[in-house]
């Protein structure tokens, strides 16, 4: 490989790195997808790969001479319809459909690509997505239509902060202390409102238990630092969370006086369940940006998690019903992602979201977000951590009876 070849290839893989992490490829994932593809390329390479940096070392084979690349990133989010468009990048590169001069520009071109939702039915998902939530909650009707005006209000302060940045590191807490300080208003007033499910309701897109999960997932799969700084990341989340909804309630407290919070469940019957998860799947799937050919598919995902950890809930204790979800989950997505060529992730992350509800982990995540104590009893934050241990386990065990795609 002369000099020429080697900067293209490697120009190729930072940016295909740096490209996969910022639309939602875990760090552990994506060492390897670098490793491989640095390989099939004719150099080797060593990453490393956390939420907030990537390392990147490329040499030749007997070569002692090394380059080295450091990138500043910030943590990623979720894209997964142009996580699927680079997938195909990689596959026509790899396979010679491309030249590495053709794929730096499909890249260019991905991230530019106009998102597969209009903006005004990732409005309606996002209030979609709190109020179906609400009915998990076994809310009553007040509280599911005060959950969807919340999760707007939601939508529309996070755009609000896409034009004014200054804005963004304080917009968790602000969202939580608006809904939490309007909830208790409303409810001073007479209206019957059970404020504390309104504001994890309206604050549930916030809420990292994907980025739990992943985190402990990483750390399962001995990825320490990605792993660690993954939960510490998602802690800090929860802490913001927790003060923006604490300081509402008190603001509330003190103008409106104490007020009684009443919860009577609207939709309780098993059927009115089943059509809460469907509406969160679709509203997921608009809020992941998943794309149209694989949206039917990533809705599957969604109720065969939920339906997965129901029947685990059957078998063992409510904390663990998320194995038996997580592990069905799995082996479907890994099917998927063979059948398809398509990146497993793409239909397990919907899914592993619809796990926390299905796992009942929004009971510990209630009492840690309403305010009414400063800290989770033992029992709760047992049930908490089981059930993400359980999720971690259930795909871990997926991947050892069906190993995923070699490369993604």
């Amino acid at each position: 490989m002369n000099r020429l070849e080697f900067i293209r290839a490697r120009r190729f893989v930072i940016q295909l790195g740096k490209t996969m992490h910022e639309y939602g490829t875990p760090s552990h994932r994506l060492e390897h997808i670098l490793i491989e593809t640095t390989h099939l390329l004719g150099l080797r390479g060593s990453f490393l790969v956390t939420p907030t940096s990537m390392s990147f070392i490329f040499w030749e084979q007997g070569s002692d001479d090394e380059y080295t690349h450091i990138a500043r990133v910030n943590p990623n989010g979720l894209d997964l319809n142009r996580l699927a468009r680079t997938h195909e990048l990689v596959e026509d590169v790899l396979a010679g459909r491309a030249t590495l001069d053709e794929g730096l520009e499909r890249i260019t071109q991905i991230r530019i690509l106009d998102d597969p939702y209009p903006r005004w039915l990732e409005f309606l998902a996002w209030g979609g997505t709190s109020a179906c939530f609400a009915v998990l909650c076994h809310a009553g009707l007040y509280d599911i239509l005060a959950s969807l005006l919340a999760g707007w209000l939601a939508f529309g302060l996070a755009q609000l902060t896409k034009r004014y940045t200054r804005f963004e590191e304080m917009l968790e807490p602000l969202v939580a202390l608006l809904i939490a300080f309007v909830g208790s208003g409303v409810a001073a007033m007479g209206i019957p409102l059970d404020v504390p499910i309104v504001v994890l309701s309206g604050i549930i897109v916030f809420i990292p238990g994907l980025s739990l999960t992943m985190g402990l997932r990483e750390l399962a799969a001995r990825h320490l630092s990605s792993g660690t700084a993954r939960i510490m990341d998602a802690s800090m989340m929860l802490f913001r969370l927790y003060f923006g909804t604490a300081f509402g309630l008190a603001l509330g407290d003190l103008l409106w006086g104490l007020v009684e919070y009443n919860n009577t469940a609207f939709l309780s019957h098993a059927s009115a369940q089943y059509l809460a998860v469907m509406g969160l799947s679709i509203s997921l799937l608009i809020i992941f940006k998943i794309s149209h050919r694989d949206a039917v598919w990533g809705l599957l995902a969604g109720i065969i998690a939920y339906a997965g950890s129901l029947l685990g809930n059957s078998l063992f204790r409510h904390d663990l019903g998320g194995f038996a979800g997580a592990m069905i989950l799995g082996l479907y997505a890994n099917t998927y992602a063979q059948k398809r060529n398509t990146p497993t992730h793409i239909v397990l992350l919907p899914g592993i979201v619809l796990l926390v509800p299905g796992s009942k982990v929004y009971v510990g995540l209630s009492t840690m977000m309403t305010g009414e104590t400063v800290l989770v009893d033992a029992a709760s934050a047992s049930q908490v951590f089981m059930s993400f241990m359980s999720i971690v386990a259930g795909l871990v065990f997926a991947n050892v009876i069906l190993p995923p795609k070699q490369r993604l």
